[in-house]
């Protein structure tokens, strides 16, 4: 199963305000490079990340593809970690943890994925590791420019 692991250094921010960005439902759209659709009763202003806490959303793959996932919050650590699973969508198994360190200069947020694609190793090395390089890069961007120092 593929791992990805990409960290990217927010300047001048504290691992609490990265992590309350982080739990904050609006920001998940926000960072998100490309369309996220709630489903069902779900307030994105409402939204915010908690242990156990499920929800359903349409992830709109290059924009045009459909994706329907439903996750789950696994755990949650304030100001350390939060880990999402997927119990239902697109992939035979995902599990992303996001992580927050101090460092000299800010805050060092990381994402962490396992993840194992239905079409298996060939599909993983054709597409869908490129896929979620190219998906985090884009997040990681988006995060630095909402949380530029201010």
């Amino acid at each position: 199963m593929p791992i990805l692991q990409k960290t990217v250094l927010l300047p001048g921010r504290t691992p609490e305000e990265v992590f309350e960005f982080c739990l904050d439902g609006v920001n998940f759209q926000r960072i998100f490079p490309e369309p996220i659709t709630p489903i069902g009763d779900v307030d994105p202003s409402q939204l915010r990340i908690e242990a156990g806490k499920e929800f359903m959303f349409r992830h709109w793959m290059f924009g045009l593809l459909p994706s329907t996932w439903r996750v789950r919050i696994a755990d949650l650590q304030p100001n350390e970690y939060f880990i999402d699973e997927m119990l239902r969508g697109p992939l035979k198994r995902f599990r992303h943890e996001h992580r927050v360190a101090s460092c000299a200069e800010g805050t060092l947020y990381t994402d962490r994925l396992d993840y194992a694609s239905y079409g298996g190793a060939l599909a993983e090395q054709l597409f869908v590791n490129k896929y979620m390089a190219r998906i985090f890069a884009a997040r990681h961007r988006n995060m630095q420019r909402l949380l530029a120092p201010l």
